[in-house]
């Protein structure tokens, strides 16, 4: 009995002294650590690469359009006149009308009658000698006329003042009154069954020269060019 007190007491006094003894350091406090935000700048967006796009090549494809070739026309052939086509009856009928009509176109032109004479000429004809380029070159004719004339009477040539044509009016009283009143017809030529060249003979020189270009013209007789 006495030895169950003796190891009860004991036993007491062990757990005492482990209750009493040295305590275990304490763990450290949590530190606590706050999070520092560090606000960061935003960073700067990327450059936006665009992207090229690749050039367009427009290519032009020309088509060209079948080539329509023209029907040829081809020109009239110009049948040569024949002047043995002319009968010798013809013949002298037209030298005989022909003859009428430059022994009255003389007259006319002896009465310096320039509307009369303008009634003989083709329009056509008219139209030529009104032109500057005709007129220019006639005035240039009679001016080395007149000094012809001047040198043959012992005149000085270089004196000799230039008469300038410009209208067939000068034409007609400059050159034509001087020269064609006394016309005679020796012969012609048919050219064409309507177109006539008439020839007066130069008997000294014996050359045959050319006095106009004759047409009938609505059954009428016209100087023509």
């Amino acid at each position: 009995m006495k030895k169950s007190m003796i190891l009860l007491l004991l036993l007491s006094g062990m757990v005492l002294s482990c209750g009493t003894g040295a305590k275990p350091p304490e763990a450290p406090s949590e530190v606590k650590v706050e999070e520092v935000k560090v606000e960061q700048e935003p960073a700067a967006p990327a450059p936006i690469v665009q992207e090229e796009k690749p050039a367009e090549v427009v290519v032009q494809v020309v088509v060209e359009a079948p080539k329509v070739e023209a029907p040829k026309v081809e020109a009239p052939v110009k049948e040569e006149f024949d002047s043995a086509s002319i009968s010798e009856a013809r013949f002298q009928a037209t030298k005989k009308e022909l003859t009428a009509f430059i022994v009255e176109l003389n007259g006319i032109i002896k009465a310096r009658n320039y509307n009369a004479w303008v009634a003989h000429l083709d329009d056509s004809y008219f139209q030529e000698i009104s032109s500057k380029a005709f007129l220019d070159a006639k005035t240039e004719e009679l001016y080395l006329r007149d000094q012809v004339v001047a040198q043959n009477t012992g005149r000085d040539p270089r004196l000799v003042p230039k008469r300038i044509l410009r209208t067939p009016r000068d034409y007609f009283d400059y050159v034509v009154v001087p020269s064609r009143a006394d016309d005679r017809l020796d012969d012609i030529a048919f050219i064409s069954e309507t177109h006539v060249r008439a020839y007066t003979i130069d008997e000294r020189r014996g050359q045959r020269l050319v006095l106009y270009e004759l047409a009938s013209i609505n059954n009428k007789w016209l100087i023509v060019n």
